[in-house]
């Protein structure tokens, strides 16, 4: 099998000319987001709506890890004002903690959303 390399600009090409655009807008972000964690609890959360979900909920079906790193970057998006968390009862159980995304957070999330389309989709 021979190995011939690509060149960058045949396959990159639309992405080089919009590189300083991408990265100009990066600057509109939140630098405080940028981990894999936050990211995936924005857009899971995003999807509920209003629904919300539990700490447990969020930690079991994203994937997170342990409850500490769930509760710690939970508390960080409260703390920013991009979710919401409220007291609730389900199932018999009091004090359940929901997580529920703010305007804010949404806001946010919309703008990750639409940089991370400038980043993949860009040579479409």
């Amino acid at each position: 099998m021979i190995n011939k390399q690509i060149p960058v600009d045949a396959v990159c090409g639309k992405m080089k000319e919009k590189f300083l655009e991408i990265v100009n807008e990066s600057g509109n972000l939140n630098s405080k987001l940028f981990s894999l964690s936050r990211i995936k609890i924005l857009w899971a959360l995003s999807e509920l709506g209003e629904d919300g979900a539990t700490a447990r909920q969020i930690k079991n079906g994203l994937n997170i890890g342990s409850d500490g790193s769930t509760y710690s970057n939970l508390n960080a998006l409260v703390e920013m004002g991009y979710l919401r968390m409220e007291k609730v009862r389900f199932e018999s159980k009091e004090n359940l903690e929901l997580y529920v995304l703010t305007p804010a957070g949404l806001e946010e999330w919309n703008k990750i959303k639409n940089w991370f389309d400038m980043l993949v989709c860009e040579g479409e």
